[in-house]
């Protein structure tokens, strides 16, 4: 968990490298690592894709929230699970609402979600693999 956890502090680190590169990845398939800005917060999120179903875990504030969702013609959908101790997110409970996004051309996400100040949007930017 701890290599994780640095990981998560690497992503956001490395974020101000990422912007105005060239978009990178694939248009069908999610997998990797994104940075999320979220009202101007950075957010960790690594996302697994197998055929339309995500599986993926959000780093906000030191603290992970797994999630799970389909990505079908270029809409993403998650939605945050349970802890084993039966909490939820760092911004509340995870039922709050879905995480939706549509993959743009460009290969950026752009999308809504639920906050403690209710539906807000944000964008995602796809980690370049060196």
């Amino acid at each position: 968990m701890l290599k994780n956890l640095a990981y998560g502090v690497a992503i956001v680190t490395l974020s101000s490298a990422v912007s105005g590169q060239e978009k990178v990845g694939s248009l069908t398939d999610v997998t990797g690592v994104w940075i999320m800005l979220i009202e101007g917060h950075q957010v960790g999120l690594e996302l697994e894709q197998k055929e339309t179903t995500v599986q993926g875990v959000m780093l906000v504030m030191g603290q992970r929230q797994l999630l799970t969702g389909t990505y079908v013609e270029r809409t993403l959908t998650l939605k945050g699970e349970k802890a084993e101790d039966g909490a939820g997110g760092p911004h509340g409970s995870p039922n709050a609402g879905p995480i939706v996004a549509q993959m743009l051309d460009d290969g950026t996400l752009e999308g809504e979600l639920s906050t403690n100040r209710g539906r807000t949007k944000w964008t995602g930017e796809r980690l370049r693999k060196r």
